[in-house]
Order: C-alpha cells, then sequence, then structure tokens
C-alpha cells in the first residue's frame, strides 16, 4: 500500500531560500521536504538543506545517491579529501534527485580511478567549481584506505601529477 504523501505548494514557500541562506543571484533549479518541515534546495550553483549546515557547492560533492527518501551525498573538503558521509530525508523530493545528480556530474571535467599499490586504489577527479570556474582536484581513497598513509599520498600525489600532465590541466 503506497503511503499518500501530502502534495507540496507549487512554489517554494518565500522564506525557505533567506533561511538556509541561498545567495542573491543564484537560481533554485528543484527542491523538496521532510515530513519535520525541513527543505532541501538546489540552485544552479549550490546544495542547500536543514541538517547540511553550510552551503555545499556542486564541486564539492563528491557522490550523490537517492534511495528514496533519503539523498545521501559524500562531501569533499577544500584539499578534495573526503570529510564525511551526509543523509539527508527528502520525503516530498519532487524533481530534486535528477537535479542533483545532474548538477553533481556537470562539475566533472575528469575523473579516473587509479591503481596506487598493489589492491589500493582511488579516484582522481577533476571538478570545475560552480562559484568561480576554477579547477580543483580530489584524491577519493577506496573505503578501508588510510589517507594519511605517507606511502599512498605519495602515490595518489605522483598518479595526479601524471594524469594532470597528460591532460594538460
Amino acid at each position: 500500500m503506497k503511503v499518500r504523501r501530502p502534495s507540496l505548494p507549487e512554489r517554494l514557500p518565500a522564506d525557505v531560500p533567506d533561511r538556509l541562506g541561498v545567495r542573491a543571484g543564484e537560481k533554485v533549479i528543484a527542491w523538496g521536504s521532510s515530513s519535520g518541515g525541513g527543505y532541501v534546495v538546489a540552485t544552479d550553483r549550490a546544495l542547500y538543506a536543514d541538517g547540511l549546515g553550510a552551503r555545499t557547492r556542486w564541486s564539492s560533492i563528491s557522490r550523490a545517491g537517492w534511495d528514496e527518501p533519503v539523498l545521501s551525498l559524500t562531501i569533499l573538503d577544500e584539499s578534495g579529501r573526503v570529510t564525511r558521509p551526509v543523509r539527508l530525508r527528502v520525503d516530498d523530493s519532487r524533481d530534486l534527485p535528477p537535479a542533483v545528480h545532474d548538477r553533481v556530474t556537470a562539475s566533472v571535467v575528469v575523473s579516473e580511478r587509479v591503481e596506487l599499490k598493489e589492491g589500493a586504489k582511488a579516484l582522481l577527479a577533476a571538478r570545475q567549481d560552480s562559484d568561480d570556474g576554477q579547477i580543483r582536484w580530489s584524491v577519493v581513497f577506496d573505503a578501508g584506505l588510510d589517507p594519511t598513509d605517507p606511502d599512498l599520498r605519495r602515490a595518489a600525489d605522483a598518479a595526479l601529477g601524471q594524469l594532470r600532465g597528460s591532460l594538460g590541466i
């Protein structure tokens, strides 16, 4: 039996962008809400949400997944390292999941999985920042690997240098 959810109003309530800190000039492209009254708002430049804590640029999201009603995000810090996983409950999602997928995917310039040493792999990615257009690189190590291991860092830095050189980026 499908649970009937109350439908959202056609327009995002006027106070929500201000409450979430949506920057002037950003265009809201999708939004959703949780049954607890929280909102998730996707703009052309970033994702805003109750429970997210801060404005999150598309280039700072390494991975986004949708398993109704949960939007799962993997957030990168300024150095391109994974900081934390985030799970946002979005009971009435509308077109939010495809918009998030589209924006995260659009930020990726290049992405390549590399073997750093036997059995140790990482994803190297260049993403274009939605605010300033700059290219930022990230290294996301496979689960179970220690990103602070000096040998892995050296191998990742070497692989990243080789990839950047081959692409001229």
